[in-house]
């Protein structure tokens, strides 16, 4: 799965920690769960979340999974 937009981008300085527990780029951005929810249920799920982005140039969001998930109870 891939999610891109055409915006301003994320600055490098962000990057790093943005997958983080109450993550926020700025003050009142938000409560800063979205990114980290996303990241756990995917890891959880046994795939991985990359990001991709360029000041300027917008940012994509790959999502990878595995072919076969078993269910987990």
């Amino acid at each position: 799965l891939v999610v891109e937009d055409n915006g301003i981008g994320i600055p490098q300085e962000y990057q790093k920690g943005i997958f983080e527990l109450f993550f926020k780029a700025a003050a009142g951005s938000g409560s800063g769960l979205g990114l980290y929810l996303v990241k756990q249920l995917v890891t959880e799920l046994g795939g991985s979340i990359q990001l991709a982005s360029v000041e300027g140039g917008g940012a994509t969001f790959s999502v990878l999974l595995p072919n076969s998930m078993k269910a987990r109870h």
